[in-house]
């Protein structure tokens, strides 16, 4: 039997490089892809460091792409050998929710690498993964144009998840707020210009995190040396923000988040958050009547907007990336990626 290596959590901060089968069956709608690329995204954080719990011996990894090597009978859109880069959540297509075009909010929502709680599929951080539902939710790698394989990995995940954020509420000439200056706050920075927002400002708390935004064109606030509320109202005339993105997924960031827009104004929450329940100041939210919305993004709604624009050069997501480990490393990628030691961690399956 043909095995592979996958990076497995066996419990939390428990990484390992193992040897597992490589799949041998694939169904109908079902694609086998050879991963080139898989990165480390946040939310595998929250079953790493336990705030999640799930069941032991799970394969990570939600962020890939790769080469089909293999192409279910009831496939129409992919053959062998074509280059693919999957959406990180797998929709059905056909419930009331999917149909409305709603399809991170489908009945039967499946993600990568985050156990039977969404749906059991195996993570991506592995030589070979299997894309159920490919024609919908895996699109074709372009090639001969502006964008790389390390832009285009992105689009199956935080580059769609920050290009959403942004495009859900704002609107042309809008102040766009984000909290949290990780992957996901970045992709929502450089969407916000892409989208011709107007002021865009970044809040985080890692100095070398904000002149990466700066770079981009934000605006940075360091919420450990300035008054965040103050600094944001100051920006925006004493009104707000009309966008507040929360981009994090951690109740202190949605505590700061919920201060800054304006009255009438918008709060997005791609952030994943783990906990049950929050405490919440609703009289205020009241009074403001905010617009609030976020929750697993619409990937396949907007993947293709996403890839036009990389393909023209005018997103570069990319340019989060950090670092590039060996899969054989991941333990250690995986310590450095909570130890805020790095941005963003490409695991490389051949190396």
């Amino acid at each position: 039997m043909a095995t592979m290596k996958a990076v497995v959590l066996r419990g939390p901060h428990d990484v390992v490089v193992e040897e597992v089968p490589v799949p041998s069956e694939i169904g109908p709608d079902e694609v086998l892809l050879k991963v080139e690329k898989t990165a480390i995204c946040g939310t595998d954080l929250h079953v790493y460091d336990g705030r999640m719990e799930l069941e032991p011996d799970l394969r990570l990894g939600h962020e890939f792409l790769g080469t089909v090597v293999e192409v279910g009978s009831a496939v129409g859109l992919f053959s062998e050998g074509d280059r693919g880069v999957a959406s990180c959540v797998v929709n059905c297509g056909f419930c009331h929710q999917c149909r409305r075009q709603q399809p991170g909010k489908c009945q039967g929502v499946r993600m990568y690498g985050m156990g039977l709680t969404f749906g059991g599929l195996d993570g991506g951080q592995s030589e070979y993964v299997i894309v159920p539902a490919a024609d919908l939710s895996m699109r074709k790698v372009p090639e001969g144009t502006a964008g790389t394989d390390d832009d285009f990995l992105f689009v199956g995940d935080i580059m769609t998840t920050g290009y959403e954020s942004v495009r859900h509420f704002g609107r042309p000439g809008d102040i766009v707020a984000i909290v949290g200056a990780g992957p996901v706050g970045m992709c929502a920075a450089m969407a916000a210009q892409a989208l011709g927002m107007g002021k865009v400002i970044v809040i985080d708390k890692v100095a070398s995190r904000l002149k990466e935004a700066e770079a981009f064109g934000a605006i940075g606030i360091n919420a450990d040396e300035t008054n965040v509320v103050d600094a944001v109202y100051d920006l925006t005339e004493w009104r707000g923000a009309d966008l507040v993105i929360d981009a994090v997924g951690h109740p202190s960031a949605l505590e700061t988040a919920l201060k800054l827009p304006r009255f009438g104004g918008s709060l997005y929450i791609p952030g994943a958050y783990a906990e049950e329940s929050l405490e919440l100041p609703w009289g205020e939210m009241w009074m403001k009547s905010l617009n609030i919305s976020g929750g697993i993004s619409n990937f396949t709604l907007y993947m293709d907007e996403v890839i036009n624009l990389i393909a023209a050069g005018k997103l570069s997501p990319s340019a989060v990336i950090s670092h590039t480990l060996p899969l054989t490393e991941a333990a250690e990628a995986y310590r450095m990626f909570e130890a805020r030691e790095a941005t963003k961690i490409l695991l490389d399956p051949a190396r």
